[in-house]
């Protein structure tokens, strides 16, 4: 599949920084200020922030440029996706490492500084990401195997604990890890390219980590440095989209990596999940209680409409590459 051409950095006149931070908000203005706030609070590395703004309408752009100058504002005419938003920082980005860090993602100097310095002690890994967990301090998944077309089965009756892996205790080499606090080390980008803009949200992670390690790079789970997320807030602006764009992101993921034939056994599992969800959902409805029928009966009509694995198998690849 053909890939998007190759994206300049802009030149500066400045020293290049250690760590370059690319934030991708989409109508997130407060978290988005908090965010800075910590940022900017007694740096410990030469660092920048650029904040890719994918057309919010709460002035995040004119908020943050007065009270963060030193934030890059990179806006955006449209919203593009996460993977969208996430190319055009990398694009500007100059540091020796590039975080992908999210608004809902609260991250202070200390833990920074010892996901970088942890990082640094591994030059043969290319991604990192460290231990997350919830605004409780409950853990999140930080963590994921390689998506495989064995796996929807039990997904689909309720059994996905018999193919989960446990989350690992200790620094670990793994298949991938949380988009939400991604660290990458800059110069694997000239070798695998950029996000795959096809993934609107969801799975953009996944099918980079693939390239990285198929290009013969490691992922790498850092377990001492824990960063909080409260996860899922601009999302839930738009559930709808949301819960369609995941449904359309994971059989894209297995279109490319998996073949037509396992991409539609993929969409008849989610097919039958779906079919099972609803029914547990429409009694409940009848019960009175409100839930997310009209969520499940709406993604059945896009995993049924004719057509439809064969037209994400040919959309081509929209990956960049840098130099």
């Amino acid at each position: 599949m053909r890939e998007r051409g190759c994206i300049m950095r802009p030149a500066m006149n400045d020293p290049a920084p250690v760590l370059s931070i690319v934030v991708v908000n989409w109508n997130t203005r407060d978290l988005l200020l908090a965010l800075l706030g910590r940022l900017f609070d007694a740096p410990r590395r030469t660092f920048e922030v650029l904040v890719v703004d994918n057309a919010s309408e709460d002035g995040s752009v004119a908020a943050a440029r007065s009270a963060f100058p030193r934030a890059q504002l990179l806006p955006q005419s449209n919203n593009g996706g996460f993977a969208f938003g996430v190319n055009r920082g990398l694009a500007a980005a100059r540091g020796d490492w590039v975080l992908l860090l999210n608004t809902d993602a609260e991250a202070d100097w200390q833990e920074l500084e010892a996901l970088v310095s942890a990082a640094e002690r591994a030059p043969d890994a290319a991604v990192f990401g460290p231990r997350i967990v919830d605004e409780h301090g409950h853990p999140q998944p930080s963590t994921w195997r390689r998506h495989l077309p064995r796996h929807y089965l039990p997904h689909a009756l309720f059994l996905g604990r018999l193919v989960e892996s446990p989350p690992p205790t200790a620094d670990a080499d793994v298949d991938c890890v949380s988009g939400c606090v991604f660290l990458i080390r800059r110069p694997v980008l000239a070798t695998v390219g950029g996000f795959d803009e096809r993934f609107f949200m969801y799975f953009e992670e996944a099918d980079f980590c693939e390239r990285v390690r198929r290009a013969g790079h490691r992922v790498r789970y850092l377990h001492t440095p824990t960063f909080a997320h409260v996860g899922g807030l601009s999302a839930a602006q738009s559930a709808e989209r949301t819960f369609q764009a995941f449904r359309e992101s994971t059989l894209l993921y297995h279109a490319q990596w998996h073949g037509r034939f396992w991409t539609e056994y993929v969409r008849l599992c989610l097919v039958l999940g779906h079919l099972l969800r609803l029914t547990i959902w429409s009694l409940l409805a009848l019960a009175g209680k409100r839930g997310r029928a009209r969520l499940y009966r709406r993604a059945l009509r896009q995993l049924l409409r004719p057509g439809y694995v064969g037209e994400l198998v040919r959309r081509e690849r929209k990956v960049p590459t840098f130099t």
